[in-house]
């Protein structure tokens, strides 16, 4: 996201931020820096950014009703403030009793290791952006496709297998009974949505709105008497 941003905006900075700078470390564009940063506890100064992107963040972060506020602070007067999380909420629907089934192992193990919210965070959206002061407030909700050999699908298996240790530990899964649903999950045939994308997002006004808008009205009233 931080090198896409830096290639449509080159005259600009995007600043790409984590507390584990790894998986920056290969990130090479003039408009972009890295920095590390905690958004639970390091600031920025008010009036920093035209637009902020939180996305797979925020679920992971016991803290996380807070955070919106501190990072709407962060808005430029007409910065937008965009947060997207996963929801898992299409798993528990699934006639695939395995995804049902990796559904609640992933919502409990994330839940019991980090302290992530998978399941009701994102579901709540766009709650958690009422009563900061943002305008057009809105939210998207995608559900990808999962098959065996499109990305959405290779990428969820990778993080199965990368979670079936926690898994078998915490009790939520079985090793043997996660190899057997990482199979499942890599067979031709395999199709199925497990997962949500909730995005939401809001508009820090304008300074000076009333303002412009008393203006408006009242050119629009000339218009009107001079017509």
């Amino acid at each position: 996201m931080a090198r896409w941003l830096a290639r449509r905006h080159p005259e600009g900075e995007v600043t790409a931020t984590d507390t584990d700078l790894r998986f920056l470390a290969g990130l090479r564009h003039p408009a972009l820096r890295v920095l590390r940063h905690d958004v639970r506890t390091e600031g920025f100064p008010p009036g920093t950014f035209d637009l902020i992107v939180a996305r797979s963040v925020l679920c992971h972060l016991p803290d996380r009703a807070a955070l919106p506020g501190r990072m709407a602070s962060w808005l430029k007067p007409g910065g937008r403030l965009y947060i997207e999380d996963p929801s898992f909420f299409p798993s528990a629907s699934s006639p695939d009793p395995v995804v049902r089934r990796l559904g609640a192992a992933v919502t409990t193990t994330l839940a019991s290791t980090l302290g992530s919210d998978v399941a009701a965070w994102a579901r709540s959206f766009p709650a958690p952006l009422r009563g900061l002061g943002l305008g057009e407030v809105g939210m998207r909700v995608h559900c990808p496709t999962l098959t065996a050999a499109n990305a959405a699908g290779r990428a969820w298996a990778l993080s199965i297998a990368d979670l079936l240790p926690a898994m078998a530990r915490s009790g939520a899964l079985g090793e043997a009974e996660g190899a057997e649903a990482l199979a499942h999950l890599r067979r031709p045939g395999f199709v199925d949505t497990a997962h949500a994308m909730i995005a939401m997002w809001g508009v820090r006004p304008a300074r000076h709105q009333p303002e412009q808008q008393t203006e408006r009205r009242a050119a629009q009233r000339l218009e009107t008497g001079a017509a």
